[in-house]
């Protein structure tokens, strides 16, 4: 999530235009396509605990990358190695997490998303301290050496929590496309889509929006992601106190509407009045981006949840599922998303993300209507 920030940066870098630039992010989406089809064999047969050493290496490199290049060839070629590395540590990393939640009994799915917010939070942060007088690569550079050696210290001190046989873990293991086939359950998995597009536009477009729809300066600008992060981590470490006072179905339901609408709302109103009032048009702005992390927050680890719940303990293979069919939908959409943003304006195609993000007041309904 470091490249969100920047992303004007790298823009700028690659001097090119907003359909072209949306769609070379979208690439990424190629490599996670592709690693989420071989990766449960991949991690079934080197281990999770190599599989977080391979896809955090891949990472860091390819962000490097990511991060000097002017080329769009390069940039296309490292951002499809960036999704590739990104999906092989999300296999490793999901299948073991459930694996661990089964053995001590307790939800850990919420808190790490909550962990991953406040990770991209702390980097968001860093961007808008540094964005005006620290290049991108500098800055990038910096961030994934750190990072890098930081997760290869995790995962040794994890060692102990890791199946010493590979075999051992075979319920959690990811399988091939020959069972996704049969087994997609497509009103959890368009349920899903509506609820992560907003989370994966948000975070390729929010900062030029600030820059670009408003006329923010390149820190103030990071500010419109940062909210959404603050929004994104309040909601998810508040969601075990939320499902104790309503469903599932509830959240879901209240989520997609609220935080689509919501944002959708705000980015029209924003827009619209920046030239009368520049600092009211800002906070509008931030506000939206704050109702849209809090809409969005606890989807992902509720739709996880819903689909380790429906796959009889399958956990891993409904994780490989639910990925592959939202990953090939967000790759279309964002691909489409960038295309409407360069024809009509940033504005619109945010605006799209919140609507479709509001079906879950129909799509909601796979959730359960019990409290916890």
């Amino acid at each position: 999530m470091s490249l969100a920030p920047r992303t004007p940066d790298i823009k700028s870098n690659l001097a090119i235009n907003n359909g072209t630039f949306g769609t070379l992010l979208s690439a990424a989406s190629l490599g996670s396509i592709v690693m989420l089809l071989i990766g449960g064999q991949i991690i079934h047969t080197i281990g999770a605990k190599k599989g977080l050493r391979i896809g955090s290496s891949i990472i860091a490199l390819s962000f490097i990358i990511l991060a000097h290049t002017r080329s769009p060839l390069i940039f296309l070629i490292a951002n499809i190695c960036a999704g590739a590395g990104i999906s092989i540590y999300h296999i490793a990393s999901s299948g073991h997490t459930l694996h661990r939640q089964d053995e001590v009994g307790k939800i850990i799915i919420p808190k790490l998303h909550g962990s991953w917010a406040i990770g991209a939070m702390s980097t968001s942060a860093i961007a808008f301290l540094i964005s005006d007088f620290a290049s991108i690569a500098w800055h990038l550079t910096t961030l994934m050496v750190f990072n890098w050696l930081v997760t290869q210290y995790c995962v040794t001190k994890l060692a102990i929590t890791f199946p010493p046989k590979s075999d051992a873990d075979d319920a959690y293991q990811l399988t091939s496309i020959r069972q996704f086939k049969f087994k997609i359950n497509w009103l959890l998995s368009i349920g899903f889509f509506c609820s992560s597009i907003l989370e994966f536009t948000i975070a390729d477009w929010a900062t030029l929006f600030g820059k670009e729809e408003l006329g923010m300066g390149a820190s103030v600008a990071t500010l419109s992601y940062l909210f959404y992060l603050v929004g994104l981590i309040i909601g998810r470490f508040s969601i075990g106190w939320a499902l104790n006072h309503q469903s599932e179905q509830f959240w879901i339901k209240t989520g997609g509407l609220v935080g689509g609408l919501g944002f959708a709302s705000a980015l029209i109103i924003s827009t619209a009045i920046v030239d009368l009032n520049k600092n009211l048009a800002f906070i509008i702005a931030f506000s939206g981006f704050f109702i849209a992390g809090l809409g969005s927050s606890a989807m992902a680890p509720m739709f996880f949840s819903i689909a380790g719940r429906l796959s009889d303990g399958r956990n891993a293979l409904a994780v490989a599922q639910l990925s592959f069919i939202n990953t090939f939908a967000i790759y279309i959409a964002k691909t489409t998303l960038a295309w409407v943003a360069q024809l009509t304006s940033i504005t619109v195609a945010l605006m799209f993300t919140g609507l479709i993000m509001s079906l879950l007041i129909y799509f909601g309904k796979v959730g359960s209507n019990q409290r916890v």
